[in-house]
């Protein structure tokens, strides 16, 4: 009887253990990019996205995303090569305008540099970077 109790004690507090430990969020200084999807009127997802050299993502849903939190997980090399393809050939004039509150701001940084535009407003590779990034995060 006293056996059962330790049992049944001992697995409440694994079982605690496990549901209340977080994923914490790493050093994100070292990420080759960075994308943080902005709030709109829309209720669009809102969440921060970081890809690192060895395939590394993390991901932290803020709202309106199916997964809230911090999520780690891995993508292949050969699609951070193609993102780091992306940021050496994107262009400012790629952002298009940036006007009005009814769609949300996408923030990329990348080699020290930021680029702050609307997902429906960008041109060409920012618009094939974006949609690969944004796919990323749907599938997380």
């Amino acid at each position: 009887m006293n056996h059962q109790f330790t049992g049944t004690i001992i697995m409440t507090l694994l079982t605690s253990y496990f549901v209340s430990k977080k994923e914490e969020l790493k050093n994100t200084s070292d990420a080759v990019l960075s994308l943080s999807k902005g709030k709109d009127l829309n209720g669009s997802p809102v969440f921060d996205l970081w890809i690192y050299r060895n395939g590394q993502i993390t991901y932290n849903g803020i709202e309106n995303v199916d997964k809230i939190g911090i999520h780690n997980t891995y993508i292949p090399l050969d699609i951070v090569k193609k993102i780091t393809e992306y940021t050496s050939i994107i262009s400012p004039k790629e952002t298009g305008d940036n006007k009005g509150r009814d769609n949300s701001l996408n923030i990329v940084k990348y080699n020290n540099r930021m680029l702050v535009y609307q997902p429906s407003k960008a041109k060409g590779n920012l618009q094939e970077l974006n949609t690969l990034l944004e796919n990323i995060a749907n599938s997380i």
